[in-house]
């Protein structure tokens, strides 16, 4: 199953007006960019003001650090008709494509860019492979090369430690945590979405070896390992599948 989202035709006028219910949380934002086929990443920097960027499948807004919340939710809600038009024209254009950390994969680009890092056998072989099996071979490259630094980074905030890490596609989970063997499994079209995505579903998994449930006491775990994990929660829960 590709990782495309597919562009359903609706009049521009329609489309690019806001939500009758206007979003009163980020969390609602999140859920009406996403029926309309587009990511809604939010990233806190060092800048002053809200700063839009929309790529063919994710909307990115740069946000001051200390934002208050109504304030972002507003200034997100005023550009719904811009984004919306935005993207329409975009995926009348491109109506299909595949994605890599939330941002468009271009599969001949990528080949060029890593070929100095792969043996000649295996380009070999990549080149000869379907392009959905080529896809889902460079999501599991790319995990693998994310897993070390995320492992080293969130393992010491849950306090537990993986076994293994096994990388599978799936069809209806974005990861499982075997509690006896402590090994982790993670859904590899976790790669199409941003980054923050697959460390959530790390944590997630990771918490469960604290917690072999979905109790208050373990999602108070997630939180105290993530404070923003809702937001990545919302993006997968949201996003098409």
């Amino acid at each position: 199953m590709s990782c495309a989202y597919k562009f359903y035709a609706k009049r521009y006028d329609e489309a690019a007006c806001p939500p009758s219910n206007t979003p009163k949380t980020v969390a609602e934002l999140i859920a009406y960019f996403a029926s309309h086929g587009i990511i809604l990443c939010i990233q806190k920097k060092s800048v002053k003001h809200l700063n839009f960027r929309l790529t063919q499948s994710t909307l990115k807004v740069s946000v001051p650090s200390d934002i208050d919340e109504q304030v972002l939710v507003d200034g997100i809600y005023a550009k719904i008709p811009w984004a919306i038009r935005s993207y329409h024209a975009l995926m009348i254009e491109k109506p299909y494509y595949d994605t890599l950390w939330g941002e468009r994969l271009d599969v001949a680009n990528w080949l060029k860019i890593h070929q100095a890092n792969l043996p000649c056998r295996t380009l070999e072989y990549l080149k000869k492979l379907p392009k959905q099996a080529l896809i889902t071979w460079i999501y599991r490259y790319e995990i693998k090369q994310q897993l070390p630094s995320l492992l080293s980074q969130w393992q010491p905030k849950v306090g537990k430690k993986a076994a293994a890490i096994r990388l599978r596609q799936m069809s209806s989970r974005w990861g499982s945590c075997n509690t006896l063997s402590t090994k982790i499994t993670l859904n590899t079209r976790l790669a199409s979405y941003p980054l923050g995505c697959l460390a959530y579903v790390l944590v997630h998994e990771l918490c469960h070896l604290h917690h072999a449930n979905h109790s208050a006491n373990f999602w108070k775990s997630v939180e105290n390992a993530m404070p923003d994990y809702k937001y990545w929660h919302d993006l997968l829960k949201q996003s098409k599948r």
